[in-house]
């Protein structure tokens, strides 16, 4: 059975410190998966059986005692995802939305980003699949809105037109939302924006795909792949929006060659961080391993910070300055543990693995010096 966890790690000595401050309180020690929430509230839901399976795609803290996860759960094999959004507070985890209760005629749904300023600035994103009048499965995408009272939800029809939404950022009042519209080689990305009180919508060339965006300081940083529309030409592209309402630019990068780039974390305009890996392209290749890739943006440009060789993939980072970052991915024929990384502006140290049993790391997200949320499945 494949359950549901979310990690809190203790920074350990070596790392740069901090003033101690209110930090979420987690129901387990540090190197302890959280109960999963299958075990408790999932677990009241009709149907759910023995072979449910609960899997977290994404976290956000929200403040001091607050934090969202967003991911999926399926109730036995071969049957359809549902949506799940988890909250935590000062009593723990617990399941806040379940997306068949605002979609009850969906075939299926999954809540693929969430992203908060503040307790009362939170936002979450994913996608329904239904049926066209062709009885074709089609994608329908969907953002929700959390105010500090009640989600509100944005349908397709109060979206700007798009096909999916993958990721989502919020700064202030304002949120950026990244996805797609058409499909295949015909597809292009788009950045849906929220200024406060309206939708607009902007689109990057064909032949790109956004996996991950971060904004703050009114600055917007995309992550993902750029090609011609071939897979053996794509590379790890960056796009950038250094004020608000300006459309994202795609930036310069060094030479990196094939690859792709899962996601970037912002401290300041001046301190940016972006992770994924290169020589093979999960766009293209779902199943090849290539090399850990992590660029870093001082300001003025993008340079590559090596990490220990290995072969596999980076999905996660989250920093508090230059010399205190941590990363976290998949590792070639290491199932036992996740791979953990901190650099502490000099060099790169690998940390003991924090699950027991083969694990999939897919958020990260930093609370304050002391303390990383990672979220995935094992």
């Amino acid at each position: 059975m494949k359950i549901l966890w979310i990690v809190c790690v203790l920074v350990l000595a070596g790392c740069t410190a901090a003033p101690a401050r209110t930090v979420p309180r987690t129901p387990a020690a540090s190197t302890t998966p959280v109960a999963s929430p299958e075990e408790s509230d999932l677990d009241d839901e009709e149907g759910t059986s023995d072979d449910s399976a609960t899997t977290v795609l994404d976290v956000a803290v929200a403040g001091p005692e607050a934090a969202w996860a967003v991911g999926y759960a399926v109730s036995a094999e071969d049957e359809p995802s549902v949506g799940v959004l988890l909250r935590m507070d000062r009593d723990g985890w617990r399941v806040d939305q379940r997306l068949h209760e605002r979609f009850p005629d969906a075939i299926d749904s999954i809540v693929s980003g969430v992203d908060a300023d503040g307790p009362n600035q939170v936002w979450a994103v994913g996608d329904t699949g239904d049926l066209d009048e062709d009885s074709e499965e089609v994608r329908l995408p969907y953002a929700l809105r959390w105010d500090g009272r009640r989600w509100r939800t944005f349908g397709p029809a109060q979206l700007p037109k798009v096909g999916a939404l993958a990721d989502v950022a919020v700064d202030g009042s304002r949120a950026f939302l990244i996805g797609r519209r058409g499909k295949g080689k015909r597809s292009v990305p788009v950045l849906v924006t929220w200024n406060g009180r309206r939708f607009g919508k902007q689109e990057a060339p064909r032949g790109g795909t956004f996996h991950a965006v971060d904004a703050g300081a009114g600055q917007v940083w995309i992550a993902g792949s750029s090609s011609s529309g071939r897979c053996a030409d794509s590379r790890p592209a960056i796009w950038h929006s250094a004020t608000p309402g300006s459309a994202p630019v795609e930036m310069r990068l060094p030479a990196l060659g094939q690859g792709m780039l899962r996601h970037i974390w912002q401290n300041r305009p001046s301190d940016v961080w972006a992770v994924g890996e290169r020589g093979t392209s999960g766009d293209c290749d779902e199943y090849g391993t290539g090399e850990p890739l992590i660029l870093h943006w001082n300001g003025s440009s993008w340079t590559q910070v090596e990490p220990p060789r290995w072969k596999g993939s980076l999905y996660g980072v989250a920093a508090v300055g230059e010399d205190d970052v941590w990363v976290v991915g998949y590792e070639e024929d290491v199932t036992s543990e996740v791979t953990l990384l901190h650099y502490d502006g000099r060099r790169w140290k690998r940390k003991a693995g924090y699950t027991e049993g083969g694990s999939n790391v897919s958020g990260l997200a930093r609370v304050d010096a002391n303390l990383l949320l990672a979220t995935g499945d094992r």
